[in-house]
């Protein structure tokens, strides 16, 4: 992910960031772009595929789509296999992110 984002050049965004609603937690998404309030999320199976697992991603993704962030979920498959198309899809939720309102999520350096 982080040598896609230099290759692309997209802008840095924070790694592994705790999100917070006040003093609530939301998630600790893989990558986090503030200004824009936009989350990425590396799925893989060796990490997701078993049901416990699963249900926690699922249940972290629905905090963070909740509270309005833009989430997007890619593969370490798809990242190599497709990164041109990650990139954009990246740079697409970037701008949307931009154009809409402040969702007042705070973000804590890992």
């Amino acid at each position: 992910m982080r040598s896609l984002i230099k290759r692309e050049r997209l802008p840095e965004p924070m790694y592994n960031a705790r999100l917070y609603t006040g003093d609530s937690f939301i998630a600790m998404p893989d990558a986090w772009w503030p200004d824009a309030e936009v989350a990425v999320e590396i799925e893989s199976r060796q990490w997701h595929l078993s049901p416990g697992d699963w249900d926690a991603t699922l249940a972290r993704d629905a905090r963070m789509s909740a509270r309005g962030i833009i989430v997007l979920h890619f593969s370490p498959r798809r990242l190599r296999a497709e990164p041109a198309a990650v990139a954009n899809e990246i740079r697409s939720a970037l701008e949307a992110g931009h154009q809409r309102g402040r969702l007042g999520i705070r973000a804590v350096a890992c």
